[in-house]
């Protein structure tokens, strides 16, 4: 492992320890101070939903860190730094929506908002602040891992096109999961009721989602047709879901329900939709490459031996590559 992939690993632990710390202080800060949180079904609940948002973050992206340097993934660690960029965005709109919420106690707001804001303030400033070292230290791993890339898949540029391709919609696998659990779990306690009849609709909607992204991992790598059909076409169906539920938000009927975490709920919609074009176009491509000699690259890499296990007559240079063996 290069020396710059350590530092990366070891400033992602240093980064998820610093933010969990400060949003534990928040929270904590809240719950002595303030007497009504959780009393209310929705707006209370706020800075609870915002506090798991950002500790999962901070462990994710940790996970999407570690995973990249291991496995030298030059796209899971530029796409971290995305994350992380990401992340800090739902900071700044946690640190608007909870002073609104905070000011609205005429009691103890005053006297609780304070104490916060540093607090929340120096959160977004450490996100801030580790992505742009994250993003010097991207691009001296995308030079360290460059002729790692070549090892595998060679130097034919088609092949590492699709490689490109491959690993990316790997990558977005990983960001639909964390984008659509956050979706489900924070409207859930956000906004709906037990009494709902979207309530076990959307309940439901955590594992059918986690089943369809390990269904999709699965025929992306064993490069399955019907299956990858079949996850294009359910994407297709999630992103009416988003539409349907952005749409319900500006529903005068249900502005009760929703007026309080309109924008960030709104924000997580669009974010939710930018994440399932961009693997839906990925998963378009990824099929497109299907039959043209990945698969088998890949396998050839990883040891696999597959269709050549037959094959007594090659060996497997240090690209990936099969060559004549021409000892005894």
């Amino acid at each position: 492992m290069p020396l710059a992939g350590r530092v990366c690993c070891c400033f992602a632990a240093l980064q998820a320890l610093a933010v969990i710390g400060l949003e534990t202080s928040i929270l904590v800060i809240v719950l002595q101070k303030m007497e009504n949180v959780f009393a209310s079904w929705s707006s209370d609940k706020g800075v609870a939903i915002y506090f798991l948002l950002l500790v999962i973050a901070s462990l994710f992206g940790l996970f999407l860190m570690v995973g990249g340097v291991m496995n030298g993934d030059t796209i899971q660690i530029i796409g971290f730094c995305l994350f992380n960029l990401f992340a800090m965005t739902l900071a700044i709109f946690r640190f608007y929506q909870v002073r609104t919420w905070i000011q609205a106690d005429i009691f103890v707001g005053f006297e609780v908002y304070p104490m916060v804001k540093n607090i929340m303030v120096a959160s977004i400033g450490v996100m801030a602040g580790m992505t742009a070292v994250f993003g010097i230290l991207a691009y001296l791993l995308y030079i360290a891992f460059g002729w790692e890339i070549y090892k595998r898949v060679g130097a034919d540029l088609k092949i590492r096109r699709m490689y490109v391709n491959y690993r990316t919609l790997v990558f977005l696998l990983k960001i639909d999961f964390f984008v659509f659990l956050g979706f489900a779990v924070s409207y859930i306690i956000l906004v709906l009721k037990s009494s709902d009849p979207e309530f076990g609709i959307t309940v439901a909607f955590v594992p059918v989602t986690l089943s369809v992204l390990v269904l999709a991992f699965w025929g992306l790598r064993r490069e399955s047709v019907a299956t990858m059909w079949t996850f294009i076409f359910l994407l297709c169906g999630s992103t009416a879901y988003f539409v349907y539920k952005c749409a319900r938000m500006y529903d005068p009927k249900q502005e009760a329900k929703f007026l309080t975490q309109r924008p960030m709920m709104t924000y997580y919609t669009v974010i939710s939709l930018v994440v399932i074009s961009a693997t839906l176009h990925q998963a378009v491509s990824c099929l497109a490459n299907f039959g043209y000699g990945l698969k088998e690259r890949i396998e050839i890499t990883r040891g696999k031996r597959s269709d050549m296990e037959q094959i007594q007559d090659y060996y497997v240079n240090a690209a990936g590559d099969r060559r004549m063996n021409l000892e005894g």
